[in-house]
């Protein structure tokens, strides 16, 4: 791993049409890259168990609650896909919880490291490229 790789450099996130959703998307990637960030000094000294666990709680909660205020969104305003919108975020948030659990049960940066610099980018900008680009063009005209 490359020490200057982030996670998702901001740049790289896909700008939608509501400004909040944006600002939601750039502070998930400021929180990945902490994470990512205490990840990588990990390689070279033991890990700061307690840095890791907060940035890692920091990340769930941000991203149930980055969630929640779509989901909730989506409902209000009849979106036609929120069924399977909520459900892809109810499958990485089960994903992320499950990684979370695993570093807490086993302390092996691995399975974090995997997640924060391949699985998770991935699935962020797909997920921002398709349906959270739809879902902000839907809901702009109620939003921001």
């Amino acid at each position: 791993m490359n020490a200057r790789h982030e996670a998702l450099a901001p740049q790289e996130i896909p700008l939608v049409a509501v400004d909040t959703m944006n600002r939601t998307h750039q502070e998930e990637v400021a929180l990945v890259n902490a994470l990512a960030r205490l990840l990588q000094k990990a390689e070279s000294e033991p890990p700061d168990v307690e840095a890791l666990d907060r940035a890692l709680q920091e990340w769930i909660e941000h991203t149930r609650a980055h969630f929640e205020r779509e989901n909730r969104w989506m409902e209000e305003y009849g979106f036609p896909a929120y069924p399977v919108h909520a459900q892809e975020h109810a499958t990485v948030l089960e994903q992320l919880q499950a990684v979370a659990s695993s570093w807490r049960q086993n302390r092996e940066t691995g399975p974090l490291v995997e997640f924060v610099f391949e699985l998770w980018p991935q699935w962020f900008l797909h997920h921002v490229n398709t349906m959270d680009t739809v879902t902000a063009q839907f809901l702009s005209p109620h939003l921001d």
